[in-house]
Protein backbone atom coordinates (compact mmCIF):
# COMPACT_ATOMS: atom_id res chain seq x y z
CA UNK A 1 0.00 0.00 0.00
CA UNK A 2 1.43 3.41 -0.86
CA UNK A 3 1.57 6.31 1.30
CA UNK A 4 -0.86 9.21 0.48
CA UNK A 5 0.52 12.93 0.92
CA UNK A 6 -1.18 16.14 0.52
CA UNK A 7 0.47 18.96 -1.44
CA UNK A 8 0.93 22.01 1.13
CA UNK A 9 -1.72 23.98 -1.14
CA UNK A 10 -4.54 21.59 -0.54
CA UNK A 11 -4.46 21.73 2.92
CA UNK A 12 -7.12 24.07 4.42
CA UNK A 13 -7.35 25.60 7.68
CA UNK A 14 -8.82 23.46 10.66
CA UNK A 15 -8.72 20.44 11.84
CA UNK A 16 -7.94 17.33 9.77
CA UNK A 17 -6.47 13.95 9.61
CA UNK A 18 -4.26 15.15 6.56
CA UNK A 19 -0.51 13.97 6.15
CA UNK A 20 1.88 16.14 4.67
CA UNK A 21 6.05 14.95 3.30
CA UNK A 22 7.80 18.59 3.66
CA UNK A 23 10.91 19.39 4.33
CA UNK A 24 11.75 22.23 6.67
CA UNK A 25 13.94 24.76 5.97
CA UNK A 26 14.14 27.15 8.54
CA UNK A 27 13.26 26.87 11.90
CA UNK A 28 13.16 30.35 14.42
CA UNK A 29 12.19 30.38 18.37
CA UNK A 30 12.04 33.43 20.41
CA UNK A 31 12.53 33.57 23.84
CA UNK A 32 11.64 35.84 26.80
CA UNK A 33 15.16 36.05 28.42
CA UNK A 34 13.65 37.78 31.37
CA UNK A 35 11.50 34.78 32.63
CA UNK A 36 13.99 31.70 32.51
CA UNK A 37 14.12 31.70 28.74
CA UNK A 38 10.30 30.98 28.41
CA UNK A 39 9.85 30.06 25.06
CA UNK A 40 7.40 32.93 23.22
CA UNK A 41 6.72 31.58 19.70
CA UNK A 42 7.96 29.41 16.97
CA UNK A 43 8.13 30.05 13.36
CA UNK A 44 8.79 27.39 10.58
CA UNK A 45 9.30 27.79 6.57
CA UNK A 46 8.48 24.66 5.09
CA UNK A 47 8.24 23.37 1.60
CA UNK A 48 7.11 20.10 -0.28
CA UNK A 49 7.76 18.30 -3.45
CA UNK A 50 5.64 21.18 -5.41
CA UNK A 51 8.11 23.54 -3.83
CA UNK A 52 4.73 25.13 -2.42
CA UNK A 53 6.43 27.08 0.90
CA UNK A 54 4.39 27.62 4.08
CA UNK A 55 5.08 29.72 6.97
CA UNK A 56 3.88 28.65 9.91
CA UNK A 57 4.04 30.46 13.16
CA UNK A 58 3.22 29.60 16.81
CA UNK A 59 2.70 32.07 19.60
CA UNK A 60 1.57 32.45 23.34
CA UNK A 61 3.41 29.60 24.24
CA UNK A 62 3.32 28.95 27.92
CA UNK A 63 4.94 26.64 30.21
CA UNK A 64 7.15 25.10 27.43
CA UNK A 65 11.29 25.10 27.91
Amino acid sequence: MANSYTLLANLRAGRCSNTAEVRLLRFWEARNINNRGELISLEMLLIDEAVTGLEGERKGLTGVH
